[in-house]
């Protein structure tokens, strides 16, 4: 069991990082910006099965605008994590979907990922996002198609990183096969990369990461994990 939650509203003090907070969580972010390119599947399907569910335009999607307050508390969330590593002690963070969405809207490493992603709410089954994502056409044609619609992750802590497995999409036009679907947890496409140094960092010291009542639990350990 964690040793201490503490509340979003304690002021953390800058231990002067490059930028504000965990960049783990900076990651994550940019893992929900629908700037994936899905060169290696899309082929396997027909041209007309992926204009049953893609659309010619992309969504556009209204970043929000937290206030500074939000802002800060937010950020004060990544500041916990980091402090906690440092410090080698347990620790839960816990970020709600206008905890990451302030996060996209204010961080300017998140910048690229506004207008194309919005976490909706986040659920039993999983985190929901409202997201946009390129397909290429095809093998020998010019320009992309878009998934416009819903999706939703569940988050999985592996031995080095962080992956959020696709669960299910709900496309804004048609339907999207079963297959397609499973396609993105066969290719890992969601998964942080491992030698990122923030990964490299703070990945062994993480015990846990999944959703409960409507919140992304971040845990930390005291102690590196042994599988690490």
């Amino acid at each position: 069991m964690p040793e201490s939650e503490t509340s979003p509203s304690e002021a953390i003090p800058d231990r002067g990082s490059p930028m504000p907070g965990c960049a783990i969580l900076v990651t994550i972010l940019t893992v929900f910006g629908g700037l994936v390119l899905l060169y290696t599947f899309v082929g396997i399907y027909q041209y007309r099965t992926i204009g049953t569910f893609t659309e010619d335009t992309p969504s556009e999607i209204a970043a929000p605008s937290p206030s500074p307050a939000e802002t800060e508390a937010a950020l004060a969330k990544l500041h916990l994590i980091e402090k906690a590593v440092k410090e080698e002690r347990s620790e839960r963070v816990l970020f709600t979907a206008s905890d990451l969405n302030t996060l996209i809207s204010t961080l300017e490493a998140a910048k690229d990922f506004r207008g194309n992603t919005r976490i909706e709410k986040i659920g039993p089954e999983g985190i929901v996002a409202r997201m946009t994502q390129p397909l290429r056409k095809g093998p020998f044609q010019k320009g992309f198609r878009y998934l416009n619609g819903t999706f939703v992750f569940q988050p999985d802590l592996r031995v080095r990183t962080i992956a959020f497995r696709v669960v299910s999409i709900l496309p804004a036009k048609g339907s999207v096969p079963e297959d397609f679907v499973k396609s993105y947890a066969i290719l890992d496409l969601f998964r942080l990369d491992p030698e990122n140094p923030a990964m490299k960092t703070h990945a062994p010291w993480l015990t846990a990461v999944y959703t409960e009542e409507g919140q992304l639990v971040v845990e930390t350990g005291s102690s590196p994990r042994e599988d690490t």
